[in-house]
């Protein structure tokens, strides 16, 4: 994996308290398909309660059979179905195992039933992909169209179980179907399961939607990325750091792990950190931290580790106040600011205020545009930032026209997924995940 700590200013005045931005690049390996690789495991869990009706099942078990085909035997497949109730349609284990055709009979025979438990299906689901532990991991896909009505209903404890479950190598993504669904608690899913969260208006969408996520799914070259953030101890004290992604994190000793998550071939990332550090009173050199990144590379078969320093240079502070922002981070912070817009006005939205959204939304975009007219083009880095910030700035603007013409509930939807989607549920400030959460609680 190919990895860059960027910072957005590497000088800092000496004993002075500062802040600096940590921008992490991360570039998963472009992987061939090889009969090599390892087994991985994909289980469903699909909704099927009365609001699924009609086309909206078929074209989900139409995409679920294609999926099937595009399996290795070696790799396991499980299928679970929810109405007010949740059941096992198809038991988790190797595809070498199942007898294909009764399978493909069995997912073509489902109907549909009752009210929506998303728990129900969420936990059950949970405890089949947990049943098998492959060395290329386990994706959990949850299809729904409804709000859920029985069951658990906090989006928080949806997180918390995807995010314990994610440090067990199951990945846990959401499709959203129509206008009806819960955005907030399938959002929670794959936020917390460091999967992608996908809205579908129609049938058309909803293969499409569907087919791409099983692509990712089966495409990963990098599983179970955590991130080791340990502060170096100063003069002064400790820097301390926040993140701007909703990123699972919580704290072992010193340092501050954060669930990164799976990562698909070739597919890049970036990660910001806020870091404050306090007054330095040497000049020179200085590491401020160590970062360490631990994953699961699926080409080479193997475990790494790779730790980089993050170093500042300490320097008097006439010098330090002529320093130049990294054009780069600095966009993606602005980038990240959108974000958090964007998440304020889903929830006016949601509150049925659509016009505050509408201009908070235009607001975002005129400043991103405004931001973006003072970078100089001066080199490739550069015109990247600006072609970053002005793209952002148009899906502002296209978010804006959404709330303004279309109804409510899909206006909020579309919006969650643009949010969801700039680097996976970005810019709203966490909170920490216990990791002495017993998942088996949940699932049991």
């Amino acid at each position: 994996m190919h990895t860059k700590l960027i910072l957005n200013t590497d000088i800092i005045p000496i004993e002075s308290a500062d802040e600096v931005t940590l921008m992490i690049d991360l570039t998963a390996p472009v992987t061939e398909i090889q009969s090599s690789r390892p087994a991985r495991g994909v289980q469903v869990c699909l909704d099927i309660s009365g609001s699924m009706e009609g086309a909206p099942l078929a074209s989900a078990k139409e995409s679920i059979l294609k999926l099937i085909d595009r399996l290795d035997k070696k790799d396991s497949f499980g299928l679970v179905i929810f109405d007010d109730t949740a059941k096992v349609a198809v038991p988790t284990k190797p595809l070498i195992d199942h007898n294909i055709a009764q399978m493909k009979k069995a997912i073509r025979n489902i109907r549909t039933g009752g009210s929506t438990d998303i728990s129900a299906g969420f936990t059950l689901a949970m405890r089949e992909a947990s049943r098998t532990k492959l060395e290329g991991g386990t994706s959990l896909l949850l299809i729904s169209d409804g709000h859920a009505n029985a069951g658990e209903r906090d989006p928080q404890f949806f997180a918390d179980v995807a995010a314990k479950s994610a440090t067990e190598k199951i990945t846990s993504a959401s499709i959203g179907l129509g206008n009806g669904y819960d955005e907030t608690i399938l959002e929670a899913i794959a936020q917390g399961g460091g999967g992608a969260h996908r809205f579908a208006a129609d049938i058309d969408e909803a293969v499409g939607a569907i087919a791409a996520e099983v692509s990712d799914l089966l495409d990963k070259s990098i599983v179970n990325c955590v991130l080791r953030f340990r502060p170096t101890a100063l003069a002064k004290g400790q820097p301390k750091i926040e993140l701007l992604q909703r990123l699972p994190y919580w704290m072992d000793g010193q340092d501050y792990v954060v669930q990164l998550g799976d990562l698909y071939s070739g597919e890049n990332r970036r990660f910001i950190i806020m870091v404050e550090v306090p007054g330095i009173e040497s000049l020179g050199l200085c590491k401020i931290a160590d970062v360490t990144f631990e994953y699961t590379d699926l080409a080479a078969r193997s475990e790494v580790s790779v730790t980089m320093p993050v170093n500042v240079n300490v320097v008097p502070g006439d010098q330090a106040a002529g320093r130049i922002e990294d054009p780069i981070v600095k966009a993606e912070r602005m980038i990240l600011q959108a974000q958090s817009e964007k998440a304020i006005a889903t929830e006016e939205i949601l509150q049925g205020d659509s016009k505050s959204a509408t201009k908070r939304l235009k607001g975002t975009a005129a400043n991103l545009r405004t931001q973006a007219s003072e970078i100089r083009v001066v080199d490739e880095r550069s015109a990247e930032s600006l072609a970053i910030i002005l793209e952002e700035a148009a899906e502002m603007d296209a978010l804006a026209q959404t709330a303004e013409h279309e109804d409510l509930a899909y206006s909020s939807k579309r919006m969650r997924e643009s949010y969801s989607r700039k680097t996976r549920s970005r810019n709203v400030r966490n909170q920490p995940v216990d990791p002495t959460i017993d998942t088996d609680e949940y699932l049991n």
